[in-house]
């Protein structure tokens, strides 16, 4: 089984458990954002674990994900005049938190229960931060708090893990992701922009530790997004 196939079982194992009947009748099945996936992929094949931990851990990870943003679902504008579904946004999302919680569990990994619950905390401390600064949007300060957000999951998994050297790369990739497209690219100054370049470079020219996943030579920053994330093959 090559590196896309183990990845395509690992979300599949993890949207399986995220069903549920009901709730899918309503709402739009989650979405497993593919840069997460393989930073979370990335760590966990660095620790060589047993098949099934690596499934739970991988499981874990993208279920706190995705009830994250199912929460910030509510605040869609078709949710507001749609009651049962506003209340199912917020059910789901506990759901999927409670499933974290359950597989976690069995693995009795309470380090990383701790280093992950405090992500959470954390991103909801920026999420709140620029919703309350939107009109702050072009500030490096909000710049930085987005890249908090998108990776303040990953950089704790990668602390709890012992693969602190891999942080700048984790906060760096997620936040190019985050504003990979030329449509968001629209809504940044020329200094945010010249920061995302910034790291853009950095990765490039592995001027931080980079995951073994992620080393493949031929890649170039911009191809990465449209060629599996610069995954190499096998």
């Amino acid at each position: 089984m090559n590196t896309m196939e183990q990845i395509q079982r690992l979300k599949q194992h993890t949207l399986l458990l995220m069903q549920h009947r009901y709730v899918d009748e309503f709402l739009l099945h989650p979405v497993l954002h593919d840069a997460k996936v393989f930073i979370t992929y990335g760590l966990l094949r660095e620790l060589e674990l047993d098949e099934a931990v690596e499934a739970e851990y991988f499981g874990s990870i993208l279920l706190i994900q995705s009830a994250l943003d199912r929460h910030d679902d509510i605040l869609e504008p078709n949710m507001i005049a749609h009651k049962k579904k506003r209340q199912l946004v917020v059910l789901s999302g506990d759901y999927f938190s409670s499933l974290y919680y359950l597989l976690l569990s069995r693995c009795e990994n309470l380090d990383l229960i701790s280093h992950l619950s405090t992500a959470v905390q954390k991103i909801n401390e920026h999420k709140t931060y620029l919703h309350l600064n939107i009109k702050n949007r072009s500030s490096m300060e909000y710049l930085k708090s987005v890249e908090q957000m998108e990776s303040l999951l990953y950089t704790k998994a990668a602390e709890s893990f012992g693969l602190h050297k891999y942080i700048p790369f984790i906060e760096r990739y997620l936040l190019i992701a985050r504003y990979q497209s030329k449509e968001s690219r629209s809504v940044l100054n020329k200094k945010q922009l010249n920061s995302i370049k910034k790291f853009e470079c950095d990765i490039r020219e592995k001027k931080v530790d980079v995951p073994f996943l992620f080393t493949r030579e031929e890649s170039t920053m911009y191809d990465c997004f449209e060629n599996d994330l610069l995954l190499g093959e096998g």
